[in-house]
């Protein structure tokens, strides 16, 4: 499993490729613990019950597809539409159906963005909800102090 998170303690991005069982696992950066929240299931393989990064108990999967290239794939298809006669459209559907079959899914920890990639984990997520990611990002909005 590759692991794309920031470290709870320093901050730094990284990257950490993961093999079962997990005995240990420390920050590139500043040499702390990363996994301490880690439960057992997750440090033997068999689940992603909540995040070892953070301990959040909501994760995710969605298709792991850089979505600004899935925007320009739409604003080209509508740019050529006009002189195609719609035709680019209809391009455009075909090649987001292949891409859409042949991309792999990540999942995501909606509190702390850490993202989960090649693992059989994944397929044990639920589909992403608007409404627990509003909440956790209400949760992380400044609270205005004011009246």
């Amino acid at each position: 499993m590759l692991v794309s998170f920031s470290c709870p303690h320093c901050h730094q991005f990284q990257n950490q490729e993961l093999s079962w069982p997990i005995k240990s696992s420390s920050c590139a950066s500043c040499g702390s613990k990363i996994f301490e929240h880690g439960t057992d299931t997750f440090l033997e393989g068999k689940s992603l019950d909540q995040c070892p990064i953070c301990g959040g108990t909501h994760l995710y999967r969605r298709k792991d597809f850089n979505q600004k290239l899935g925007i320009l794939l739409v604003v080209v298809g509508v740019l050529l539409a006009y002189f195609t006669y719609g035709l680019s459209l209809l391009g455009v559907t075909l090649i987001d159906f292949f891409l859409f079959r042949k991309v792999r899914e990540v999942g995501i920890c909606y509190q702390c963005h850490a993202e989960f990639r090649k693992s059989l984990l994944i397929d044990q997520l639920v589909p992403f909800d608007l409404e627990l990611f509003d909440y956790y990002r209400n949760l992380k909005a400044p609270k205005d102090l004011d009246p």
